[in-house]
């Protein structure tokens, strides 16, 4: 990529490994098939764009925004989404997530208001502080991935699977669960079902 700023520009099976990204400026692009691996972002902006098949791994961030970003068939792992938080927080980074999975992700303090995260897989991951009111979960492998601290007041977890909620910390009134799953919810009480 020769030069800084990108407008409406399609990019195909880019290929990246350890290398850093300082002063990139992409509105409304299109990745398709690219693979970001453990590279630094400096002081890009990726506004408005869409991500098909991409995996990106263990990306550092710094001074670098993404707003409105949409998501499909990508590989997501080692992401701290709030890194890539739009100056002000007037936006969020993910507009979109479609057939996604996400792998030690860490969303904190951000607005899912919702938001539809159903069909998507979501393991080893924290959602910390977040509004994730009226969010849908619904079908979503949620392996092992912690919700503290959020408000989940009408989120929508039936048929989701293995969350790890903190009931004393989350607000969840009218949540909605599916049996035998919603029993997980206990556990941090000492309470045996049988």
């Amino acid at each position: 990529m020769d030069e800084k700023y990108y407008e409406n520009q399609r990019f195909e099976n880019i290929k990246m490994s350890e290398e850093t990204l300082e002063g990139y400026e992409f509105y409304d692009c299109e990745f398709i098939n690219c693979t970001l691996e453990e590279c630094t972002l400096e002081k890009c902006h990726f506004m408005g764009c869409k991500f098909h098949g991409c995996t990106i791994i263990s990306l550092q961030a710094e001074y670098t925004q993404m707003k409105n970003g949409e998501f499909t068939g990508c590989n997501l792992v080692g992401i701290h989404w709030t890194e890539v938080l739009p100056v002000g927080k007037i936006a969020d980074p993910i507009h979109k997530l479609t057939d996604c999975l996400l792998k030690y992700n860490t969303f904190i303090n951000m607005n899912f208001m919702k938001f539809n995260f159903s069909g998507n897989i979501i393991q080893d991951s924290a959602f910390d502080e977040c509004n994730l009111k009226e969010s849908d979960f619904k079908g979503c492998k949620l392996n092992a991935t912690q919700f503290s601290k959020c408000d989940m007041q009408k989120a929508d977890f039936r048929e989701a699977a293995g969350y790890l909620i903190d009931i004393s910390s989350n607000k969840m009134r009218e949540a909605k669960f599916s049996f035998p799953e919603v029993l997980s919810l206990l556990n941090e009480l000492g309470i045996e079902v049988s």
